[in-house]
């Protein structure tokens, strides 16, 4: 009896000390992200005066707004191309880099150390810096096109084009982001049971039978993350975006996150940020459960 006592105390003892480590991060996560979002679900159904704060209910005014407004799906549209585009490229060129540098390579791990350097700078200097670099007369990229390798004659205006405007946002962004996938693929590779090639090599597989068979099977649990961590992350991405041509040029670079900064701050319309906020909730909410979704399967499959 007294063992069993001794037993039901300890338990008791152990789960207030998990909720007392636990609870910080609560307090934090109520505060940081459900809060706000109940907030912003409540204003999506007012007019709020900016200045006095003074609300006033409108019911689903500002979702039919939403609905019918051709700025808003056209912004959808441009978050669609940053996002599936950014993910896109930065998955491939994750892939190829995170492979060689898994390699037993002569300076592999400087290179592995370089590799982290644009990830670590702040998305306001590497905003300032490529500006600077695809400015038309002192950048550097045109530097190289028309004096170096001789590819153009005439300067391009890379960020004042709105054919290419958004595709130089994408590009920082790859450079950018490229290192977060490159290190979660590096630490996957780490974790790869080497008797399985071993085992491969002797049945006479070649390294694309090793890479599809073997690698790409034990990588997949990880890069279904990944995905789905830089799917939520560029959907809803200002900051680069913002500082690199400001929305423009002719709301080229307009997307989702740049309307509800601009509705917010420039039209002053709370409740209607709020609103356009509440459908990014929900297209990343679905998102979330297909990758979700197909993070378990690849699970199943590689422990099968």
């Amino acid at each position: 009896m007294a063992a069993a006592n001794f037993k039901i105390g300890k338990r008791l003892e152990e789960r207030i000390f998990a909720w007392g480590m636990a609870l910080p991060a609560i307090i934090a996560l109520i505060i940081l992200s459900i809060y706000p979002f109940f907030t912003a679900l409540q204003s999506s159904f007012y007019k709020v005066d900016t200045i006095t704060r003074e609300q006033t209910f409108i019911g689903l005014d500002n979702y039919l707004w939403v609905i019918q407004s051709d700025l808003f799906w056209a912004s959808l549209k441009r978050s669609l191309v940053w996002t599936f585009s950014g993910v896109s490229i930065q998955l491939l060129l994750g892939l190829v880099f995170s492979l060689v540098l898994h390699q037993e390579l002569k300076g592999r791990n400087a290179a592995r150390g370089l590799v982290l350097f644009p990830y670590l700078i702040p998305a306001v200097v590497a905003a300032i810096m490529w500006r600077f670099m695809l400015s038309p007369t002192l950048g550097v990229i045109n530097y190289l096109l028309i004096d170096v390798f001789n590819l153009m004659k005439t300067p391009f205006t890379w960020l004042a084009r709105p054919d290419t405007a958004m595709w130089g946002v994408i590009l920082v962004g790859v450079w950018k982001y490229t290192p977060f996938m490159i290190i979660l693929f590096l630490g996957r590779l780490q974790t790869v049971p080497t008797e399985l090639y071993e085992a491969a090599k002797i049945d006479g597989a070649n390294s694309l039978q090793l890479f599809l068979y073997i690698t790409l099977p034990w990588l997949t649990p990880i890069i279904m993350v990944a995905l789905m961590l830089r799917t939520i992350w560029l959907f809803n991405h200002f900051d680069l975006v913002y500082l690199m041509a400001f929305g423009g040029p002719m709301e080229a670079t307009t997307t989702v996150p740049v309307l509800i900064h601009r509705a917010a701050f420039s039209d002053l319309r709370i409740g209607r940020a709020a609103t356009i906020s509440m459908f990014m909730v929900a297209i990343l909410m679905v998102s979330t459960i297909l990758y979700t979704l197909a993070y378990s399967k690849s699970e199943e499959q590689l422990s099968n």
